[in-house]
């Protein structure tokens, strides 16, 4: 539970960070909400995306929430990454870092109704984005692709993808 809470303190100070630079004008769409299928959530995951100034481009973060049911039992994931999209236009080269806490729950049946054996596992794992960002500069449609190479436990998971569709504003 801890854990969890750390993971959403983390999660509003990137969103209070934000709005305390205090700068005057808004330069674009430096916010955005989008579903990622595979990525740094692992299967899916719905997330939330803003810069660290009200310029469209360069330092940000994103924290998001995934869940998905898995072989009888079910997987949560809490991603979140600081990135940093370098480009103009809408069109950006997108790199960050990050990490992914992570919980399962497979509750596999031995036969009978009445006993359920419980696995439950929880732990970290540490990722990096690269990839393709299309944001346009006055909000709308947001679309992402790339490659998410990933760290868990002792293995290293080199090309898995990404892709995310939403809504910037």
């Amino acid at each position: 539970m801890k854990k969890i809470l750390t993971i959403l303190i983390v999660s509003l100070s990137l969103s209070i960070s934000e709005r305390s630079f205090g700068q005057e004008e808004k330069e674009g769409s430096n916010h955005g909400v989008f579903f990622e299928f595979l990525g740094n959530g692992i299967f899916n995951s719905l997330n939330y995306d803003t810069r660290f100034t009200k310029k469209v481009d360069g330092f940000g973060g994103k924290v998001g929430f995934g869940y998905a049911p898995v072989d009888g039992g079910q997987y949560f994931s809490f991603p979140f990454m600081v990135n940093y999209l370098l480009g103009k236009n809408g069109h950006y080269f997108e790199v960050g870092a990050g990490a992914n806490y992570m919980v399962a729950d497979y509750r596999n049946g031995g036969g009978n109704i009445g006993s359920l054996e419980i696995a439950q596992w929880e732990g970290w794992s540490g990722n990096m984005s690269l990839g393709y960002r299309y944001q346009p500069v006055d909000g709308g449609f947001l679309f992402r692709a790339g490659i998410t190479p990933m760290f868990i436990k002792d293995e290293f998971i080199p090309f898995w993808p990404q892709i995310s569709i939403g809504y910037a504003f």
